[in-house]
């Protein structure tokens, strides 16, 4: 401990917290002091991650106090703790999946600590060389591993330079260099005076870098101890309150070499890895190790259905041939993801949906459900599996961590699998839930299923696996067996897995052996075993020991643009362009200035109303009253901006214009953010309402627009390109740089990427939407006036049609209706193409039919290429 052992630095005082009949939290108190490393234990549901939620202000707590650095908490939400200095590191990173690693990175800092646009890549930069993550802060973050994930988290969170610093399983997703290194920063940061809080499984962790232990156990707190005064075996009594005898089931004193193989693969091959033979018996347990790269993750992934991939595959003597996962199941193979919350979990079902969801054929009759049988199903595997739930029908996110994995591995048992095959099985579950992860999987094996793990715990593989095969670039180079299979023999083996295959000249015989399942044939590398100095340098290694700068992949910026939102405004501008030749080829008056200038002024009420409706789109909304609100703008206008009333009338009528577009905007962001009402029908209604406000002004067309005011908009350069169409083209730019270069425009995005994580990170997702709903009105509301210069009177059913191309607008422009994704410049090209689309048909001499053919065929083909590309690029990141 140092001078800054006795400030506090994060106090906790008497918090108590309850869901429902569920008491999470019963009067904890809990302080780090300056300059240390506070380890918070206990198993999942003890409490922990309630407490530090609380604590990082994303969570109202019943009774008790928060202070940050002696000021207290007065406002809850992780904006105001962070201003008082509190940073987080979540189990599941805050990073919105749609953004860059720069822009989620920029969106987590506070005004005073973010970067200008110029320096922001050189800054990102610096930050992930920090905690050694070689990544290009321009890839989109759905692109990124789970251990990129988590080392962009910890960036942002060192970034802020925090007082408190909250590490929620940060090394759940790391390999052992990153660990390490992750160590060193934050003895750095000890040092400084940083209070850190360190919540982990991993009890060698916790005494290695931590000073004090704080455990609780059933939302209570059970003592806090000097780290140095306990043993492994004293915390772990702790964290479960009470004595285990041991982690690891017993292996079998042996499997019979001529067990009959379940699972066996040869010639397998894809991306990350080549020429894979491998067979797996009955009973046994085959471990997967490597450092973290080498193909282990992927060859798994391969063996679910779940990757690209070549070669024979055969499960208890039968060929299969995967190309889904639904194959995979088929063929009985059942897999458990490492990343439960995005591949394991159906977020929005329950605890029975999500054990079921893979298994309801088993207790159907003619296509129906027994209920009674599948509750029945569940509720035993519950039983056996010790889940821990008020009931079957809870949501599952309720539940902790560790049973939530224990639902992942029901929903694999009750397919009845021959194969089980789990990735990272026991990641951020606590002590005692592994154990019985532990004992259920050796149970699974002793059943005669085949078990294939894959884990960068080498302690796990060791205390579980019969045998260990090690990977390095993609193909095995070594097996461990027996007493070879300890941890340090599969660290040294993997470490050293390049040179020893090197001077074996490639492991031919190794993966021989390993493809016929014989431990007697494959000798163990030496995990000491010297490399040949004079051996050729690998690329991989000579990779790994460049500066972060250097190694770092920078992405291609052709590539970048593909995968980039703006892909579609090119190919749109091409296809305006093709349209306007093949139409000018059949009738040579089409590019006519006259024509020109027609359509591009018609353009104009589309594109505003588009660009509205693309900011609600960004949020993952949709907002269908845009049509009749330029129907209530229309009749507005014609009774206050007439020629009788001049300029002033004009001035009058669109402020009111305005003013309304604002309350139905508003009006609009209640019914979906306050009352949780979801935007289609929210919208759906507002328009009713609208439309029917509309028709009681104006039940039928009357007045008209102002002849002047109207001659003035329609002014234009040389009677080619209108004045206002310029004007239009200019908004669209600088609400485009908005959309990539301000805070605004990265929380617009990151609440459609995922209104948790917008929150968590600080962005105030309310006032977002709020604000996406109000200018979309107001961008109809201005659409209302051309509209008004286009057909001059006030018809209040005009603006109907305008509510569908709206949206056929922005998705032909490369918007996605899911949200995050989307062009201001390709919803301006989206709304010139289809008015040119409408304004070319009666120059090709086509039926009035075709103007609702034409541009229905043109958003199924956009959407369709579109949503192809996006499918393409992110199948060369890892699934997620």
């Amino acid at each position: 401990m140092n001078e800054h052992d006795e400030r506090i630095e994060l106090r906790l005082t008497d918090v108590s917290k309850a869901f429902g009949g569920v008491r999470a939290l019963k009067g904890v108190s809990f302080s780090v002091r300056a300059g240390e490393v506070h380890a918070l234990l206990g198993e999942n549901g003890a409490g922990k991650s309630t407490l530090m939620a609380i604590a990082a202000g994303s969570l109202d707590p019943d009774t008790g106090s928060v202070e940050i650095g002696g000021d207290p908490l007065a406002t809850t939400s992780p904006g105001a703790a962070q201003a008082l200095g509190l940073a987080v590191v979540y189990q599941h990173p805050a990073i919105a999946d749609d953004l860059t690693v720069l822009e989620n990175m920029l969106l987590a800092m506070p005004p005073a600590q973010r970067p200008s646009f110029g320096k922001a890549q050189a800054w990102a930069r610096e930050q992930l060389d920090v905690v050694g993550a070689r990544i290009d802060p321009l890839r989109r973050a759905t692109e990124l591993t789970a251990a990129e994930h988590q080392l962009v988290e910890i960036a942002k969170a060192l970034a802020l330079h925090p007082r408190v610093l909250i590490l929620d399983e940060p090394t759940a997703a790391l390999g052992a260099a990153d660990v390490e290194h992750l160590f060193e920063q934050i003895r750095a940061i000890r040092s400084r005076g940083t209070a850190v809080v360190y919540i982990s499984h991993r009890i060698p962790e916790v005494t290695e870098i931590s000073d004090r232990v704080t455990v609780l156990r059933d939302g209570s707190h059970r003592g806090t101890f000097p780290t140095a005064e306990l043993s492994a075996d004293d915390i772990l009594k702790l964290i479960v309150g009470r004595q285990i005898d041991a982690v690891f089931p017993d292996k079998p004193l042996s499997i019979p070499p001529a067990g009959e193989p379940v699972l066996e693969v040869s010639g397998f091959s894809g991306d990350a890895f080549d020429d894979i033979s491998l067979t797996v018996r009955a009973g046994e347990i085959v471990g997967l190790a490597g450092v973290v790269g080498n193909g282990q993750a992927e060859l798994l992934r391969a063996l679910a259905g779940l990757e690209p991939h070549s070669g024979a595959m055969r499960v208890r003597g039968n060929d299969v041939r995967l190309g889904s996962p639904v194959a995979a199941r088929k063929a009985g193979i059942a897999f458990v993801p490492a990343d439960r919350q995005r591949e394991g979990v159906f977020a929005s079902l329950s605890v029975r949906e999500n054990a079921a969801a893979t298994s309801l054929s088993n207790y159907a009759t003619t296509g129906f459900v027994r209920g009674s049988a599948e509750r029945a199903a569940v509720a035993m595997e519950s039983r056996a599996l010790s889940v821990k739930a008020a009931s079957p029908e809870v949501g599952i996110m309720t539940l902790s961590g560790g049973n939530q994995q224990k639902v992942v591995f029901a929903r694999a048992l009750l397919s009845q699998p021959d194969v089980l095959l789990c990735e990272e099985p026991t990641q951020g579950v606590d002590v005692g839930a592994r154990v019985e992860i532990y004992a259920l999987i050796r149970q699974l094996a002793d059943q005669g299923k085949a078990v294939v793990v894959c884990s960068g715990d080498a302690l796990e593989l060791e205390g579980l696996c019969d045998r260990v095969a090690i990977l390095s670039r993609g193909s095995i180079v070594a097996e461990l067996t027996g007493d070879a299979i300890t941890e340090e023999g599969i660290t040294g083996a993997a470490v050293n897995a390049v040179g020893a295959r090197r001077q074996r000249g490639g492991g031919t015989a190794t993966a021989a052996a390993i493809a016929a399942g014989s431990p007697a044939a494959a000798a163990p590398v030496d995990p000491a075993a010297p490399v040949d100095p004079a051996a050729p340098a690998d690329p991989a290694t000579s990779a790994a020991a460049a500066s972060p700068a250097a190694a770092r992949g920078r992405s291609n910026p052709l590539r970048r643009f593909v995968r980039g939102d703006n892909v579609a405004t090119p190919i749109v501008l091409l296809m305006i362009v093709a349209l306007g030749a093949y139409t000018t080829a059949q009738d040579g008056t089409f590019l006519g200035s006259f024509n020109v200038n027609n359509l591009l002024l018609l353009s104009t009420a589309l594109i505003l109303v588009s660009m509205g409706q693309l900011l609600v789109l960004l949020t993952a909304g949709v907002d269908l009253s845009v049509g009749p609100m330029m129907g209530l703008g229309l009749v507005v206008l014609t009774h206050f901006a007439t020629d009788d009333a001049g300029t002033g009338g004009f001035l009058v009528g669109l402020l009111l214009l305005i003013v309304a577009g604002l309350v139905v905007g508003l009006i609009n962001g209640s019914l979906v953010r306050l009352a949780k009402i979801p935007p289609v029908i929210a919208t759906l209604a507002t328009y009713i309402a609208v439309q029917g406000v509309a028709l009681i002004i104006n039940p039928i067309p009357d007045g008209l627009f102002s002849g002047s005011v109207s001659t003035t908009l329609r002014s234009s350069i040389g009677g080619l390109i209108p004045w206002v169409f310029i004007a239009i083209v200019v908004v669209a730019i600088a609400f485009e740089l908005a959309l990539r270069r301000t805070r605004a425009g990265m929380a617009l995005r990151a609440v459609g990427s995922s209104e948790p994580t917008a929150h968590r990170i600080g962005v105030r997702v309310g006032l977002t939407v709020f604000g996406a709903y109000a200018l979309c009105s107001v961008f109809a509301a201005l659409a209302a006036v051309m509209l008004a210069v286009q057909i001059g009177t006030g018809d209040a059913t005009a603006g109907q049609s305008y509510t569908l191309q709206s949206v056929a607008a922005v998705v032909v422009g490369g918007a996605s209706i899911f949200g995050a994704r989307g062009s201001f410049l390709g919803a301006l090209l989206g709304a010139v193409l289809l008015t040119e689309v409408i304004n070319a048909l009666p120059f090709l001499q086509l039926g009035n039919a075709w103007q609702f053919w034409v541009p229905g065929a043109v958003v199924l083909v956009a959407a369709g290429l579109f949503a192809r590309a996006q499918k393409t690029n992110a199948g060369a990141a890892p699934a997620v």
